[in-house]
């Protein structure tokens, strides 16, 4: 059964969640923003991508990633790196005549960055607290009516009644952007390695 959108993420307890979307280009395109070693690149099964890079894959110096689209947005999943949050200038790179979007969360921080056409205009980060903070950005009340509908309230850093990576994923479903789960565990999709920084 094919679950799309980021519902599906709602409670679960992931690891790692690198996640970096872009909007009205496509998989291939995202990657090579990215900055792809193009020799890696291949549409590849679950037991291809799991046979080639497994070994990989909890290994930050790999960079190993995996990559669709889902309606308008492309999407990268960075299975052994972090480097869409490592810095801004990645994320306003791949911006460049769009809109981005980045989720991360690990053991405990998670963020959300929003840039458009190579400018940061929001970001928020959580890292063991409860206050919603606009990290940096050009339009850092961007997303306050959004915030507002999901019981947080961005002018005294509340989170409301979710937590920051439900809240996040919300934000990110209201811009349209989604990832079947189908492709992260049955379907062939493009995976890689990116170049290292």
């Amino acid at each position: 059964m094919l679950v799309t959108g980021l519902g599906w993420m709602f409670g679960k307890d992931f690891p790692l969640v690198s996640l970096t979307f872009v909007k009205g280009i496509t998989a291939l395109q995202l990657l090579e923003r990215m900055g792809v070693d193009a020799a890696t690149v291949a549409v590849r099964d679950q037991e291809a991508f799991h046979d080639e890079f497994g070994s990989l894959l909890f290994d930050m110096d790999a960079y190993v990633v995996s990559a669709g689209r889902w309606g308008d947005w492309a999407w990268v999943w960075e299975h052994s790196s972090w480097r869409c949050v490592e810095g801004t200038q990645l994320l306003c790179d791949v911006s460049a005549g769009t809109v981005a979007v980045v989720l991360h969360f690990s053991g405990g921080p998670a963020e959300f960055r929003y840039a458009e056409d190579g400018r940061l205009l929001s970001a928020f980060s959580w890292e063991a607290t409860t206050e919603l903070t606009d990290l940096v950005g050009g339009t850092p009340s961007r997303f306050d009516s959004e915030l507002r509908k999901h019981g947080a309230d961005p002018v005294a850093g509340d989170y409301g009644p979710l937590g920051p990576r439900e809240l996040y994923l919300r934000l990110a479903e209201g811009l349209g952007i989604g990832l079947a789960l189908d492709d992260l565990v049955t379907e062939p999709v493009l995976s890689a390695q990116l170049t290292p920084p």
